[in-house]
Formats: structure tokens, sequence, C-alpha cells
């Protein structure tokens, strides 16, 4: 009987602490983040720069090797006037640190590295790999600058060339099933057909198959648009319906509060209180993800929304990166997630990761395994697989620059990482085409499955940002906390 008053009076005392204000606020923090928000004991070592000088460097080294390739030197000189350029961009910010403002910085670096690799492919790799030379225009040099966030070119020139490819494209392809439809016909007949009768036949399908098809309207029109400038002709756009920039606010909105409230609510805890038990540690990876996701599309979202203001263009949902993304929060394996992640850095992964590796397979590994249908089939495998991996190394290796120019991590964990889930996007393609085929699971199981890998295999991804307290990074930029602690500071409650 005791202990059950004794439990009455905690619980009634507990209420009445809950709904004395003054009780409550008091024990609430005078001011946030708790963490600290300093970026650490490892940046001692590296040089503070005021911001301006910090920022400059990208501006300076990678808008030197994008201006380059407007201009007329030669492949070779412009290979020579690159390598200081790249050099400088690589090893500067591993030096140097800016003033107080980390989530800039971490932006930084990102572009560092994306124009390192980018250079490293426009100037040395794809002049080896296919003779083309680094040289552009100027319509095809702004289209390359906003490539990661625009699926299309920038100017209604070039959207109107691509369109009008893309039509020929598509033509082209029906023309070629229709050929093959036709001989496929022409086969089956001549199997059905008699053997006193079966040259005759042949004779005349060869015939008809040798002599000029008839002219069609979609030949036509590929015969009118082949080589004349595509600045003649309109197309419609890819999007019938393009939208004013206003309709995506909302979605803005959304991922503005959502990452404001998570950071807001992961100010109140300490590294050693997350690190203190399994499901706090849960909690807290599943908090970095969903930051890390809404970071991305906020930051997409703000591009578009500002260049539609300025220019007073429409939006088109296939034109932009990931406004027609399905959410990756949604996805229902490896594979589906990292289909439906942003494709920022894609173009830059697949041609200094996959199409390398593709080609040395393709020129070395696979003649020297045609001897049987089984190393064949090992080649097939290998080169499916491993431009794959390609890719998620050159992912895994941006990322461990990026946590090395900010804290001077470890190298290790996040390339284990990346290469992880390369693993894990095979062998759940892999699970769907056997087991998927017979076993029909639930959407929400998937999606759950999906998400219980991604968050286990997340601790090596986590593993540089506990160390060095990386989720007081964007607190510096959080509305909520700025919000907090002024009322705070004025004794407002």
């Amino acid at each position: 009987m005791e202990v059950l008053t004794h439990s009455t009076a905690h619980v009634l005392s507990t209420l009445r602490d809950l709904t004395n204000s003054q009780t409550l606020f008091d024990k609430l923090p005078q001011q946030l983040p708790v963490a600290p928000v300093d970026m650490g004991p490892p940046n001692v070592n590296m040089i503070v720069l005021p911001n301006a000088y910090y920022f400059s460097i990208f501006f300076v080294f990678g808008g030197g090797l994008y201006l380059m390739l407007l201009t007329p030197f030669t492949l070779r000189q412009k290979q020579v006037a690159a390598a200081p350029l790249i050099f400088f961009l690589f090893i500067l910010p591993l030096i140097f640190t800016s003033d107080n403002a980390p989530l800039l910085q971490l932006t930084h670096v990102a572009a560092c590295v994306s124009v390192i690799m980018r250079s490293l492919d426009l100037y040395y790799i794809r002049p080896l790999r296919t003779g083309k030379e680094p040289t552009m225009d100027f319509d095809d040099w702004w289209s390359e600058c906003w490539m990661p966030f625009r699926k299309v070119p920038m100017t209604k020139r070039q959207l109107q060339r691509r369109e009008l490819e893309m039509t020929q494209e598509r033509i082209r392809r029906e023309n070629e099933k229709e050929q093959q439809l036709q001989r496929q016909k022409g086969k089956e007949v001549t199997k059905k057909d008699d053997g006193s009768d079966k040259k005759d036949e042949q004779s005349s399908i060869k015939s008809s198959n040798s002599a000029p098809p008839k002219s069609s309207p979609a030949d036509a029109d590929e015969k009118l648009t082949r080589g004349k400038p595509a600045r003649l002709f309109y197309t419609q756009p890819m999007d019938p319906n393009p939208k004013h920039w206003s309709v995506y606010l909302p979605r803005w909105i959304f991922y503005a509060v959502a990452v404001d409230l998570i950071v807001f609510t992961a100010s109140f805890f300490t590294p050693e209180q997350f690190q203190s038990s399994y499901p706090a540690t849960l909690a807290y990876r599943f908090a970095v993800a969903a930051i890390v996701i809404f970071d991305i599309s906020l930051a997409n979202y703000t591009l578009m929304i500002l260049w539609a203001s300025v220019t007073g263009d429409l939006v088109r949902d296939t034109e932009w990166t990931l406004v027609r993304h399905r959410f990756p929060g949604f996805a229902t394996s490896p594979a589906d997630f990292w289909k439906q992640w942003h494709h920022l850095f894609k173009q830059v992964w697949v041609d200094i990761g996959a199409k390398p590796t593709f080609e040395l397979l393709r020129k070395y590994v696979t003649p020297r395994l045609s001897k049987n249908a089984r190393q064949r089939q090992l080649a097939k495998n290998l080169e499916t697989v491993l431009p794959v991996m390609g890719v998620f190394l050159m992912s895994g290796l941006f990322h461990e620059y990026m946590m090395y120019s900010l804290w001077h991590a470890t190298p290790g964990p996040m390339t284990i990482f990346f290469l992880m889930h390369g693993v894990g996007t095979f062998v759940s393609k892999a699970l769907e085409r056997t087991v998927g085929q017979k076993v029909k699971l639930p959407t929400i199981v998937l999606i759950a499955l999906t998400w219980a890998f991604n968050l286990t295999t997340s601790y090596w991804f986590m593993i540089p940002i506990l160390e060095h307290k990386g989720h007081s990074v964007p607190m510096h930029q959080c509305v909520l906390i700025r919000v907090y602690n002024l009322l705070r500071a004025h004794h407002i409650f």
C-alpha cells in the first residue's frame, strides 16, 4: 500500500511540475546549443582565413579551370595549365579553414572536390578515352556549369536542340523496331513454306528487304532536320504543363521548416547522450539522414525558385534534377534508394568512375576471358558490377575528402559505407530477380527493410561525424535556435 501511495504522489508531483510553467522553463537550458559549436580540436592545425579569402579559393582556381575550356589553346597547353590549378584547388582546403562558417565551408569543400573530379575527366581522362579535347563554346560551357542542377541546357536554343535530338532518336528507334519486325515476319514465312517453294520465297523476301523502304512522315522529318541548325525548328517542350515558381513554394517551406525543427530538437542533446544507448544513436542516425535529404532538396528548390523568379521563366518539372524524383525515404530497396537519390554529382562520378572502368575492362580483361561460355559470362558480370562499384568508390573518396578538410578525420569509414551500399545495390537487384519473382512482400515491409539496411550501415558514415561533433555544423544557421536564445536573453520566458 505504501508503494502505491508513494508512486501516486510522485506522479502527481510530476504533473504539478509540468503544469507549472515557471518550473518547466527553469529546466530548459539558458542558451542553445548545449553541445559546443566549435569545429573541434583537429582544426587547430589549420590556418584560419577570413571568409572572403577562404571562399575565393573556389572562385579563383575552380573558375580558372572552367574558363580555360573557352580558350583556343591546344590540348597539351591546357593540360599543363590545368595541373597547378587542380593541385592548389585540392591542397588549399586541407590547409586553410574558414572563420566560423562551418556549413558554408562544407558546401565550399563539396564544390571544390566536384570541380577537381570533373576537371580530371575533362582535361586528362576523356581525351585519353575518347580523343575529345576539352574545348567548348559559350553555350556548352554554360550548360556544363549548370548541368548538375538542371537536366537540360539553359538557353532556348539548347533546349530546342535537345528536344529535336530526342525526337530524332525516337524516330530512329521506331524505324529500327519496324525493320526488325519485318525481318522476323520474313523468317517465319520461310519456315512455314514447303521446300520446293522455299528458294523462290527467300529470293522475293531478300529483294523486298534490299529495296529501299517506303518513305514515311517520320523519315521525311528526319531528312528535313538532318544537318540543319536546331534553332530553325520549334518543338513542343518536354513538360506540356509548366508552372509558376510559386506552386513549389509550399515544398520549399516544408523542407526549410523540417530541417530547422530537426536541428533545433537535436541541439538539446550532447554527443555523449546520443551515444548513451542504441535507440538514441539510432534516432541520431535517422535525424542526420533526414537533414541530408531535406537539405539537398531545399538547396535544389532554392536554386530553381531563384532562377525562375529572376528570369521570369516557368518551371518544368522534367527540367530540374530533384523536383520530379520520388522521395528516397520511400525506396523499396537499396537499388531503388540510390536511383531516387540526388543526381548533383552523378555526371562527375559516372565519367570518372564508371566509364573508364568499363572501357579498361572491355579493352584488357574481356578479350582474355572469351575462351568459353563461363569466362564470357564472368567478363559480362565484371563489366556490369565494377563500373557501378567505381561510382560508389568515387562517392566514398568524395566524402572522405570533405571529412578530412573539415576535421582532419581519419580516412576509411566513408569509403567502407559507400562500397557496402554498392554491394547492397547488386544484392537487392539479384534478390528482386530471383526471390522477388516468387515472394511478393508488401511495400511497407520493403521500405522498412531498406531503412533497416541504411541505418545499420550508417554506423560507418557516422564515425567521423560523431567523433567531431558534426551535428553542431547546421546549428549556426538554425532560425529556431537564434529565436530561442534571443527570447531567453531578454527573459521573455
